[in-house]
């Protein structure tokens, strides 16, 4: 069986990290809630809008994995440009508002060192995932797979005989 190349496995991979730092920020998030005073009603909203989020991001990474045109696409918006976004904007706000770089991406509590590697390492994450993913050989194996070519995928893109 053919694997896809270097560069899908990658964002494959980095996908993969991302969303469990995802989930894992979240369950640190829910732990400073508890330290905190305990969950009230938005929490539970905040806890299932989270819970859908890494499922469908996990669900677009498999596509990824099987060669889905839609998913790369998907993937970049959803979560290279929302997701990203919604991650590093409040940080730049919190610098431009005098915290350091560490205050603005930890949650400052008693979780905060621990919150600060998992959200350094899910930024990096995304980017490297989705620079992967657009990389020469990724896009010759999402022009293969669009064209009909061969499950999952080669490392080099032949076009079909006319």
């Amino acid at each position: 069986m053919r694997t896809n190349p270097v560069s899908v496995r990658l964002s494959v991979a980095a996908w993969a990290v991302a969303v469990a730092a995802g989930v894992v920020e979240s369950c640190l998030a829910v732990a400073a809630l508890l330290d905190g005073g305990g969950l009230h009603g938005g929490d539970w909203v905040g806890i299932a809008v989270r819970v859908v989020v890494y499922i469908a991001a996990g669900l677009l990474v498999a596509a990824l994995a099987r060669g889905r045109r839609w998913a790369r696409l998907a993937l970049t918006v959803l979560l290279s440009v929302l997701g990203l976004a919604s991650l590093v904007v409040p940080a730049v706000l919190a610098v431009a508002a005098g915290q350091t770089v560490a205050e603005a991406l930890s949650d400052g509590g008693r979780l905060g060192g621990a919150f600060l590697v998992v959200r350094v390492t899910h930024i990096g994450c995304v980017v490297l995932a989705t620079v992967a993913m657009y990389l020469p050989s990724a896009g010759r194996r999402f022009a293969l797979a669009a064209a009909g070519g061969p499950e999952p995928g080669c490392d080099r893109y032949r076009p079909p005989a006319r």
